[in-house]
């Protein structure tokens, strides 16, 4: 839609997530655009530097529009914030319900599944305190003809509304209160503290002691740091069996002296903000917040699908363009290619330049060519830069690398070096993939691909006295993997 045909903008709380862009878009609006939203969020709006117009709504107000569409109003205080309104489109039985029904989720989803119920009940848990606002919100839905909802964060939900509305009065909100009420009384902690030195004692074959839970993470953090998730996987277990929060993420003494300069500190403070993610609700697939990160932190050794993307004749290209241009042009086509695979069960690991490297996990092997070739297909359609790529299947460890101040997740092992001598040998609009990837295939794949007219059996060496290794380039257009 043209910006400049927006006439409303309805605010359904607050938060900047929200707000902090307005004043940045509403100039290319409508000239007269208004704001509308609840009172107590009127409030806030001017804070953000916005300029226009705001007509503050209460609950059950109706927008109706020249074209005889209606919006209605509900207020939802406590949900999160006092002002909070949902809106609802009558025409469509749409509602837009602000926050809830939303969740923090690493797999992004456009449209719910069945999983997406409890990363959606933990976001209420976390995020809502009162179960009278909840009921309040469960009386107001259930008396409405709802197609789809909605949320802020997450997925539209078309499927098993009913079971995604009964939420509100099976969750029991303030889990974040729960925990503080829930601490460890200090001869608990003594307890949890006595279990940690001692799996650390029998851990390291030698007597670990400490006064305190602080004292013991500093230890082990400077002396022992790959045995540190073991600690926390040890306190966070005890814990639990004795019912009591989590004893590692409050409490701690942040000193000025060490804060900058002490890498255990550093490394406790990088651990404290990743268990501390549990509480924002974030969710991927059946595993836990803690499982996530704690599998962050230790190296682990996978097998996987490696993919090496270049840009053929980049430098050529680029020589005579402007800066702004060439950043711009790379930025659209690193975001297409970025989001095919994201959104196809691989993972974007680094952009250099020209080139990405991505992975795809075992079980996504025969779907990795697929994306490949799907990859290919939208750069001719969109006309961008032409890329090789080149593929191998490996072994590889997998792990954060670096420290708190410059992170970042590496890929180690032969199959990067390989995919990245695959992607050397790719001409544009070619994939060259190695005959071990090519033999982990599924059998229509591999006869699809041997059918290949454009297919050529290649062999290359990472290095001149290395052994030859065999492998395969094909032009992906001809590989047709709709009927696969």
């Amino acid at each position: 839609i043209d910006p400049k045909k927006i006439k409303y903008i309805i605010i359904h709380h607050q938060d900047p997530d929200l707000c902090g862009l307005i004043p940045l878009i509403e100039n290319i609006l409508h000239p007269d655009v208004t704001i509308l939203c609840e009172s107590r969020t009127a409030l806030f709006v001017p804070y953000y530097g916005s300029r226009k117009a705001v007509i503050p709504i209460c609950d059950e107000d109706i927008l109706s529009l020249k074209s005889g569409r209606e919006l209605k109003f509900f207020h939802m205080p406590y949900l999160h914030f006092a002002g909070n309104l949902f809106t609802y489109d009558i025409d469509t039985a749409s509602l837009f319900s602000s926050d809830i029904f939303g969740c923090f989720k690493q797999d992004w989803m456009m449209y719910s599944d069945e999983s997406y119920l409890a990363p959606v009940k933990m976001f209420i848990e976390h995020y809502i305190s009162s179960p009278e606002a909840l009921q309040y919100a469960y009386d107001k839905l259930k008396s409405l003809k709802i197609n789809r909802i909605l949320p802020q964060h997450g997925a539209v939900i078309e499927d098993d509304i009913d079971k995604f509305i009964e939420l509100l009065i099976t969750t029991e909100p303030g889990s974040l209160l729960r925990e503080l009420y829930n601490k460890a009384t200090s001869k608990q902690e003594q307890e949890i503290l006595e279990t940690g030195t001692k799996e650390m004692s029998l851990r390291l074959n030698k007597k670990i002691s400490a006064n305190n839970l602080n004292e013991l993470m500093n230890t082990i953090a400077k002396e022992y740091p790959l045995f540190l998730s073991i600690l926390i996987d040890t306190v966070l277990a005890k814990a639990s069996a004795m019912g009591v929060s989590n004893p590692l993420t409050r409490g701690r003494i942040h000193s000025s002296e060490n804060i900058q300069t002490d890498n255990g500190s550093q490394l406790l403070d990088s651990l404290h903000k990743r268990y501390l993610s549990r509480q924002y609700s974030i969710m991927s697939d059946k595993k836990s917040t803690e499982e996530i990160m704690l599998q962050g932190l230790k190296a682990l050794k996978a097998n996987v699908v490696l993919m090496f993307i270049d840009i053929r004749g980049f430098t050529r290209w680029c020589a005579d363009k402007q800066p702004d241009t060439i950043m711009d042009t790379l930025s659209h086509q690193h975001a297409l290619i970025s989001k095919i695979i994201n959104s196809n069960g691989g993972r974007v690991n680094k952009i250099f330049g020209d080139g990405i490297l991505a992975y795809f996990t075992e079980d996504y092997t025969s779907q990795s060519i697929k994306i490949a070739e799907k990859i290919q297909g939208t750069i001719v359609e969109n006309k961008l830069l032409p890329v090789g790529i080149g593929m191998d299947f490996g072994k590889v460890i997998m792990g954060d690398l670096g420290e708190e101040a410059r992170l970042d997740y590496t890929l180690i092992g032969s199959s990067v070096n390989i995919a990245s001598r695959m992607c050397d040998s790719a001409a544009k609009g070619e994939t060259a993939i190695t005959m071990h990837l090519y033999n982990n295939l599924d059998d229509k794949l591999k006869t699809a691909i041997s059918c290949l007219k454009s297919k050529e059996e290649i062999k290359v060496k990472l290095k001149p006295s290395d052994p030859e290794i065999k492998a395969i380039k094909f032009l992906s257009k001809e590989l047709d993997t709709k009927s696969l």
